[in-house]
């Protein structure tokens, strides 16, 4: 779906089902949500991976989806938070299915990781983020992953001094 068809669609449906003023629509890059509902934040949030995607029914019942969470949460508070008994209630009065969403029969991105790695065993690897000073490795060679071509010089040259030292 076009993005822009979405972020109107949204609008016009924030508007249609009373969800007050204050609350505003924004675009996240998460590839594993579709959609996320912010209650401190007041904010209604859609994936632009899913929506570019998938077509106007699926992103269309995402929507409703986070709008029940917003409108749960405006009428009844922390008792409308999650996927509970009135969160479904006003699911079904809006016109979006009441349960969590499945992300089984939707098109997702194929080999859409920042950081990609395939180890000498032949393991693939993908990351969206890395996280700092922590160094990962294949559990199955223990060879290092997500390493600069630099480090991955160090490391070979390290490994054959070595050898070269058990080898003596």
């Amino acid at each position: 779906m076009n993005l822009r068809k979405a972020e109107g669609l949204t609008n016009y449906l924030m508007y249609k089902h009373d969800l007050p003023y204050d609350w505003k629509f924004r675009w996240q890059n998460k590839k594993n949500a579709l959609g996320t509902c912010s209650y401190r934040r007041k904010l209604i949030l859609l994936s632009k991976w899913y929506v570019e995607l998938n077509d106007i029914e699926d992103v269309k019942d995402t929507i409703l989806h986070e709008i029940a969470h917003g409108l749960a949460y405006v009428r009844y508070g922390k008792l409308g938070m999650g996927h509970g008994v009135l969160w479904k209630k006003v699911c079904r009065e809006i016109g979006a299915i009441a349960k969590s969403c499945s992300k089984d029969n939707l098109n997702k991105p194929k080999d859409h990781y920042k950081y990609n790695h395939t180890c000498k065993c032949g393991i693939h690897y993908g990351m969206h983020r890395l996280r700092k000073n922590y160094k990962y490795r294949c559990p199955k060679c223990n060879d290092p992953l997500f390493i600069s071509k630099k480090e991955r010089i160090q490391h070979e040259s390290a490994v054959e001094t070595l050898n070269m030292i058990l080898a003596s």
